[in-house]
């Protein structure tokens, strides 16, 4: 089975974790990882920072340009503020160069060990002092060591933490997108078979919403309401005013209220939460058409026509929802009725037949005739 891209993703960011809290790789190869994961998760930001960590980075006239600052804070590479210049400084080498000096010193470390000696005199009156040894230069070893691994901790521990909010933002992403695939594949299964036009409708809500064009992100409303026109048309026609609200063409959520309230199949919860949803949906149809209708276009962010859409989308699936249960119950009364008027078949008159032995009957069988009883 191929895994979608955020599934890859999600499986990259647990292994990249599990890499870090086990100590499985050294740093620049676990950066390398992050950079990957980046890429699957088309994060920008994320990509730059990253590769400027893993390749170098930017740097004009000796100095960090502000995309280079931006990815050494992101690392936590602060060094030292300087206070002639007035601007914070930062460590700028590369994620390999700081690895490679802390595995060089460590080299350098051992070979720096004093040797053991033994230095006697024949003269045992005479104090013989060891030669001097290398421990002013392990001492300067060690402190590099310690600071390129302070380094390395800073950059190890952001670099964890971006790909901990990573993980569980895709973790989220996950089961909010297979929540939303559940009822898109049940509404997808349903509209057409109530309002065949509605595929169309329905898409064209979706470009709005995603389109680039500020001036469609308004019409996505525009593109909903028709969808519940449509379905309300086909659920309930226009007609009189019932207890003073309107029926009209045009009042299709009044129409598609008053079509929920009528159906006593199904149960009240349902009925309740689609009548709530529908009333709150209409307002908020209300104002986006009012949006549209004054050309106020900017008013309208692609945010909220995407919400507006997917909202739409949830309320049509409540519908359809209770519209086939509906149906269901139809279909269970009708064949009920059926049923009982199959078995209502009045019998013939025994008076008019014989009731012989079957061909299965045992000899001598007793042959009843009209007008005799049993005994």
């Amino acid at each position: 089975m191929t895994l979608t891209r955020r599934d890859a993703a999600l499986a990259l960011a647990e292994e990249i974790l599990s890499d870090i809290e086990l100590s499985r790789l050294p740093p620049p190869q676990i950066v390398r990882k992050a950079s990957r994961l980046a890429r699957l998760s088309d994060d920008v930001d994320a990509i730059d920072w990253l590769s400027q960590e893993v390749s170098g980075f930017e740097i004009k006239d000796d100095r960090l340009t502000p995309s280079g600052i931006r990815a050494a804070k992101l690392s936590r590479r602060e060094a030292t503020f300087d206070k002639e210049e007035g601007r914070q400084t930062y460590w700028s080498s590369s994620l390999n160069e700081l690895q490679a000096s802390i595995d060089s010193g460590k080299i350098h470390l051992e070979a720096a060990r004093d040797r053991d000696l033994s230095i006697s005199s024949a003269n045992p009156q005479q104090v013989v002092e060891p030669p001097p040894g290398n421990a002013r230069e392990r001492m300067e070893i060690t402190e590099s060591i310690r600071h390129g691994e302070e380094i390395l901790g800073r950059i190890v521990g952001a670099v964890y933490l971006y790909v901990s909010s990573k993980e569980i933002e895709l973790r989220f992403g996950a089961a909010v997108e297979d929540a939303f695939t559940t009822v898109r594949n049940e509404v997808d299964s349903r509209i057409a078979q109530l309002t065949p036009s509605a595929a169309t409708k329905l898409s064209a809500a979706f470009e709005n919403a995603s389109s680039g064009n500020p001036e469609h992100w308004a019409n996505a409303a525009s593109a909903c309401r028709r969808l519940l026109k449509a379905i309300a048309d086909e659920l309930r026609q226009p007609g009189e005013p019932i207890d003073g609200r309107p029926m009209t063409d045009d009042r299709y959520i009044n129409r598609l209220i008053d079509w929920i309230a009528n159906q006593n199949a199904v149960g009240n919860t349902l009925r309740d939460v689609v009548t709530a949803d529908l009333q709150d949906f209409g307002k908020r149809i209300d104002a986006f058409d009012d949006a549209g209708h004054k050309g106020a276009h900017a008013e309208v962010s692609k945010y909220e026509a995407s919400r507006f859409i997917t909202g739409a989308y949830l309320l049509i699936g409540d519908i359809l929802r209770l519209w086939a249960e509906v149906k269901s119950a139809s279909a269970d009364v009708q064949t009920k009725t059926t049923i009982t008027a199959t078995a209502e078949v009045v019998q013939p008159d025994p008076a008019y037949r014989d009731v012989a032995a079957g061909p299965d009957s045992p000899p001598n069988s007793p042959v009843f005739r009209p007008g005799q009883t049993s005994s």
